[in-house]
């Protein structure tokens, strides 16, 4: 709408960024249990039900534990459905941003199985940390990750998919490489926070001296 009232020349995109130097990757130590990671609020738009209930499919295959960082209105509810369907499930509570890497590394895989989402610097900071990626194909989510290559995709309304997917990149170091790799390449290319900022100012810069 924007582009038709005024012309492409005069929209600029400036995605979120990531400190890739504090956002890196790091060791992960082998663990038996697979850890799997959510950061973020727990409230209903985030559609965690789907989470736990795709942890439970994976029972007698892989063992795993479910690690939410975050607080909200429904985690005495999400707490209640992992005891009822036996899902291991540690509630952190909130931490410091910075300290969000070292959960990131610690992890086997990252899911946001949102219903909806902007453009989630979450999802970015995951990335940049060499965790494998799944997320719900709806909104900014799916913008972000090429699925396959980047990280893997799923219908937030499908369980069994995301037990699915879940169990391909747990199951396959090979596959869990690959897209740890290339979804860092991914936000050295497009998300670099001091690139972005630069671009920012640039903008603001340039918008001010057009001006009359």
């Amino acid at each position: 709408q924007v582009s038709r009232r005024g012309g492409e020349a005069k929209v600029h995109l400036i995605p979120n960024g990531v400190d890739t130097s504090h956002f890196c990757p790091g060791s992960r130590p082998p663990n038996p249990v697979k850890q799997i990671l959510y950061v973020g609020r727990l409230s209903p738009e985030k559609n965690l039900s789907t989470l736990i209930g795709a942890a439970a499919k994976l029972d007698g295959r892989i063992d795993v534990r479910l690690v939410f960082i975050g607080d909200g209105p429904l985690r005495e509810r999400l707490v209640g459905e992992a005891e009822a369907l036996g899902v291991r499930a540690d509630f952190r509570g909130v931490v410091e941003h910075r300290r969000l890497p070292e959960y990131f590394r610690a992890a086997d895989a990252f899911v946001l199985p949102s219903l909806t989402e902007g453009h989630p610097k979450v999802l970015l900071e995951a990335m940049s940390c060499g965790v494998p990626c799944l997320a719900s194909g709806r909104g900014g989510s799916g913008a972000i990750i090429r699925d396959g290559e980047t990280g893997l995709l799923f219908d937030p309304a499908d369980t069994d998919g995301l037990a699915r997917q879940l169990e391909r990149v747990l199951a396959s170091e090979e596959l869990a490489r690959r897209l740890t790799k290339h979804a860092r390449e991914e936000v050295l290319r497009a998300y670099e926070l001091s690139v972005l900022v630069q671009r920012e100012i640039e903008l603001v810069r340039a918008v001010a001296l057009a001006r009359p």
